[in-house]
Formats: structure tokens, sequence, C-alpha cells
């Protein structure tokens, strides 16, 4: 293998041999060392300049001021020098925020809000363990969402701010807010309630009015007597027609306001055709019928009525569901037609209840050997109840209510029953239920056994002073029985509401006649403005349903229609939404340069103003703090990954074989 005692070399110079013994020694030497896998280990020292983050305010309220084409042309100049220059010697980050971050320099100053709490964060994030040398931030200080950014404890670099806006007091007029409600019922008075503000209007007029469907159906005229004047309006209107109305609030314009787009408000309001009706059954007067009567009722999508046992007549048909306090001992043809028909039902049973004739329902509850004893029971609420959930706060005020009135006896939960409240016998909590929920073949029931529960809405308003606890558990009951299974077998579903800076989602779902979600065939929508845009989409497929995301839309009121054909039969869904205006930038415009003061002192940094700009550069340069770091790094590497070794391994390889062939030994 070496070369010993090869004949076939006897004719060659021994210093060729053993020249050509030494390549084959040192390749098998290489390799068998190899084999070994042995690692070479390399010094080297990385040098990881400052990274200077630039972060500009993007939002609406900076070109709301006299200074708006200086911001839009010359500003933006003087920003890119600022930029330029760093680079030479920097790590340049650029980024622009109004509710979000966004990285890069497209600046249009096109954002409805500023989060200036969130920028902060976010950057935070980006730059955690990097070498930061400084957060140059240019913003007028204004932030109409999340917290104040002098509370951000997570910097540990030099915030430099620039002070961009205007502080003083700008002639404006601004339609700060405008409260109504969402929904109203036909027939029903609803209020729209204005609050307004006119700064550097003295001695000017100005007129709100209110249209709707192009009527003036509003108006007032204000003589501006303050350098700051208040405008608060509270007007009632009647509901006279169904669907989803639009309204204009606007306050007349004055010469020489900084902006107009905070003059007006647009708002809808949805009118119901007419509330649900729900029926309380009471075998004699009781202050339960009343406690729930008004529970029910602070919901203004419920109507109540309450009747004596003794004189209903059987008809159910306006009614959503029926409430049941106390089965008397004679079961009328009117009470057992509601019982045996498909109506959601809501038992309460008590002192007056015939246990016997309870039973005789077999509703899914049923109690043994009562013999007319009660007990005193309080409240528990269960574990892991899955048809709706309640707020912490109620969980908390259900379980420190007073005792109720129940039957005592064996109970017997029949069948699977759904148990949102056990019973606690003085301080043991026990597996008995007190207030249960059964869905057999579509029809819904509860049972709640006990009376006295006017003395938990008591207790709300002696210990919280309001009845939120009470109601929120009512009112969660009576939607779960008044709300009909939905059997359909193509559903739409989207919010009612977004705003004008939200992207618009929709989901769809698809059965086959099994119930079985399917989503083979084509989804299409359409969308229409009250303008009377129409905007045309195709839900994209996702594993078993559909989904569509039809962007950011212009704001107003939209009706949908979405079509799919499945087999032989078309679906059609219809719906509306509607996208709100976003005017947050628009209702505050004096910038806040005290809180840029503050920040750059808090974080060791100096405020300057856009006409300052060049000078930010000379800050930063003479900051000592800001400057390269030097890492030592290892790099541990295989030495037979080096392509070096290889190349040595081959020449070696080659030269002996080279030698070999020309000296005649092959």
């Amino acid at each position: 293998m070496l070369y010993r005692k090869e004949e076939k070399f006897d004719t060659i110079k021994p210093w060729l041999v053993k020249t050509m013994a030494a390549f084959r020694f040192l390749l098998v030497s290489i390799l068998a060392f190899l084999l070994l896998s042995p690692f070479i280990k390399t010094l080297f020292n990385k040098v990881e300049k400052p990274v200077i983050i630039i972060a500009q305010d993007n939002s609406s309220s900076i070109l709301l001021n006299k200074d708006s084409a200086f911001y839009q042309n010359e500003y933006l100049d003087k920003l890119k020098a600022l930029r330029e220059s760093l680079e030479e010697t920097y790590e340049v980050k650029t980024y622009t925020f109004g509710e979000n971050l966004n990285e890069g320099n497209q600046i249009d100053y096109s954002e409805k809000i500023t989060n200036l709490s969130n920028a902060f964060n976010e950057i935070n994030n980006k730059f955690y363990n990097r070498n930061v040398g400084a957060l140059i931030l240019a913003s007028d200080g204004i932030f109409n969402q999340g917290a104040n950014p002098i509370f951000n404890s997570g910097i540990e670099f030099p915030v430099y701010t620039i002070a961009l806006g205007d502080t003083s007091v700008q002639r404006d007029i601004i339609l700060k807010e405008v409260i109504h409600n969402k929904l109203t019922f036909l027939g029903n008075q609803f209020p729209i309630e204005i609050a307004a503000e006119a700064a550097q209007c003295i001695n000017q007029k100005t007129q709100l009015t209110i249209t709707h469907k192009g009527k003036q159906i509003f108006s007032k005229r204000y003589d501006i007597n303050s350098e700051r004047f208040s405008i608060n309006e509270n007007v009632l209107f009647e509901a006279e027609e169904v669907g989803v109305q639009h309204y204009k609030i606007s306050l007349s314009t004055i010469k020489g306001e900084i902006s107009y787009v905070n003059n007006t408000k647009d708002i809808y309001i949805e009118v119901l055709d007419g509330r649900q009706n729900i029926l309380i059954l009471a075998n004699a007067p009781h202050p339960d019928v009343k406690a729930l009567k008004l529970s029910i009722e602070s919901n203004e999508n419920y109507k109540v009525t309450n009747q004596l046992i003794s004189k209903f007549d059987g008809n159910t048909e306006a009614y959503s569901l029926v409430i049941i306090h106390q089965i008397p001992n004679t079961i009328s043809p009117a009470l057992k037609k509601v019982i045996e028909s498909d109506i959601s039902i809501f038992y309460i049973l008590g002192n007056q209840t015939s246990i016997s004739n309870y039973n005789s329902l077999n509703i899914g509850l049923n109690i043994k050997n009562a013999r007319n004893r009660f007990n005193e029971i309080l409240p528990a609420v269960a574990d892991k109840f899955p048809l709706f959930s309640l707020s912490e706060n109620t969980i908390k005020n259900i379980n420190g209510y007073p005792p109720v009135i129940g039957p005592f006896g064996t109970y017997q939960l029949k069948t699977n029953g759904y148990v949102l409240l056990n019973q606690k016998i003085g301080s043991v909590e026990t597996e008995t239920p007190l207030m249960v929920f059964f869905q057999n073949n579509g029809k819904k029931t509860i049972v709640f056994a006990a009376e006295g529960i006017w003395k938990w809405r008591m207790q709300d308003f002696l210990k919280n002073k309001n009845h939120q606890a009470f109601d929120e558990l009512i009112n969660k009951t009576v939607q779960f029985l008044s709300v009909k299974e939905d059997k359909s077998k193509f559903r739409i579903f989207t919010k009612n509401n977004y705003f004008e800076n939200e992207e618009i989602q929709f989901n769809a779902e698809l059965y086959n006649d099994s119930y079985e979600l399917v989503n083979e065939p084509e989804i299409k929508i359409n969308l229409l403005s009250e303008s009377g845009e129409q905007y045309n989409f195709v839900f994209n497929r996702t594993s078993t349903s559909y989904l569509l995301n039809a962007g950011i839309l212009p704001a107003g009121f939209y009706n949908y229609k979405a079509k799919v054909k499945f087999g032989t039969k078309d679906y059609i869904e219809t719906g509306k939404f509607q996208i709100n205006k976003l005017l947050l930038e628009a209702n505050n415009i004096i910038a806040n340069h005290q809180l840029l003061q503050n920040i750059a002192l808090k974080f060791g940094g100096k405020l300057f103003y856009p006409q300052q700009i060049g000078d930010i550069l000379k800050a930063i340069t003479e900051n000592s703090d800001i400057t390269s770091i030097i890492y030592e790094e290892n790099d541990l590497k295989e030495l037979i990954n080096l392509k070096w070794i290889f190349f040595v391994l081959l020449s070696l390889l080659s030269l002996e074989w080279f030698l070999r062939k020309r000296n005649g030994a092959y």
C-alpha cells in the first residue's frame, strides 16, 4: 500500500518512489484523521452599528393646520435628507404609524387613528436585544387610542422628538359626539344627543340641522358668545319607518375654519317592526312575576304580558315563549295546550306547585317524596355550563344571593339536562339542580325549582345600586328560549357595524340534506351601497366552509345578497351592515408638544422643531453612548466541511497518479 516490496518500482529512482509514497502516506493519514470528525474553532470580531429608528406619525391630524402644504412638501424633503445623512454612519430603520406600526417611508397622512403606545411597544418588540442608538419620533403628540406613551417602561434608548402640528387654538366648529340607540322599535321615540364645540368663533353664528332622507327634520341656530362655546342638544324623534334609517347631523360652517370635516356626522338607526312578546302565566299574584317583567323589559327587544292561569284562553300565537309560575292542582285544557305545543317554556316551581302534576309532564327533572315540604335553597353557579356564559361579576353576585324556597325531596335528572345553578343547603353545595335547561326535538324548556327570585333583584340593588347581575341572568335565559334554531342550509355571517379603517369580513356555511358542511359550489356576493355603488366578490374556500375578505370600503350603509347553486336548488341570503366614519383625528387638532417634550426628557433625548431637523444628526453624533458594539464570536466547524481540505486531498491523489502513470507504474 505504501510502496514497500513493489518490484515494478525497481527501475524508478528511489527519491521518486519516496515522493509518491509520501503523497500516499499524507493522503491516507489525512483521511484517517478526518474519520475522527475533528472540529476547527475560529475566533473573530463582529461590529454592530447603532440602529437609528425613525418613526413618523402618519395620521390625518398632521395636515389639519395652516402649515399643511409644508408638511406635504418641504418637511418630507428635510426628513429624507436627515435619513440619508444618518445612513452614512448608522443602520437606519424607517416606520410610519397610526393605529399600527408599518415599515417603510410611505407618508400620506391618511391614518384615522393614532396609537402612540402601540408604536412604542412594537418598536420594543422588533428591536429587543439590538444595539438601538436612538428613536426619532416625529409627531404632533395627539393620540386617540391606547395609553399615554410616557408610561412605557421598556424604552432603554434616547428618544429625540420632532414636534409637528400647531399648538395654537384654531378657529373651528367641532361636532364632537353624537349619542344614539343603534336600534329602536316602530312607533317608539328615540333620542339623539349632540355635543359640539366652537373655538375662536366669538360673535359668529352656526346652525345645527338634522336631516333624514334629504328632508330637514330639526334645525336650531346658535349665537356664539365665547372663545370656547359649547353646544349640547338632546332631540327626540319618533320611529316612523321600518329598516335602517340614515340621519345626517351638521353644523353650518364659518369662514376661516381650519377644517370642515368635523362639522358633520352620519348615524344609522335600525327600526324594527316589533318586540318579541313574552307571556307570564301565574297561578296567583306573586312578586316574582313583577321582578321577571321588570328584568325582561329592561331589554327593549322584549314586551311582557302577564295573566293568571285561571283566565288564560290558550292562545300563544303572539308569543315567543311562555313562563309558567307554579303549576296548579288542576291543569286546564288551555294550559295543557301550551304545555304540549312546541313553544319554549320556563317553569318556576314553589309552594303553590302541584308536584304530582309537575312530575306527570315528564320534563326531565322529577321530584320524588316531596310531601308538601320545602327547603331554603341558596344558588351555586355550576361549572362548565355550555349554552351561554355569564360575566364574572354576575357569577359572584349570584353565589351571594339570598335563599329561595323550593320543594324538599329527591331530585332525579331523567334526561340529559344542562345545569346552570345547583342547590346549596346551608354551606353545603350539592349536585341537586336548582335551574336546569333542556332541549328535546327542537323544544326548549327550563325548570327553576324554587320561588322567591324577587329577593335576588332586591339584593342586587341593595348591594350594587343596580340590577345588572339579575338582569343578565334573566335576559340570557330568555334569549336562549326565544331564539329559534337556524335550520337553513345556506348561512352568511358578518358584523352589523364596522369602522372605515376595518376590513369587511364574511363567513359562509353551506349544508347538504344530512346537515353536513360542504364547500364545492361557488358562492358569489353582491354589495350595494346607499349611493348605488356595487361591489361583487367570490368567496374563498376553507377546509369545510367559506371566507371572504372584502377589504376596506367607503363609509355608509350596505345591503348584501349572496347566491349559491347546490344541486338543483338556488339559495339566496340577504343582509345589511354599516361602515361608520372615523373622525377621531378631526376632533382634536391642537398639537401636544408638552407630551413630546416629556417623552424626550424621560428617555434622555431632546425635542426639535421641523426647522431644526438638521440639528438631530449633530445631537446623535455627539452622544457618546451611541456607538458600535464589537462582539467576539466563536465559529465551530467540522474540518471535513472546509473546501480547501478537499482540494488538498484531490491534489495529493492527482500528483501520485500522475507520477505513477508517467513512470509506467500502471
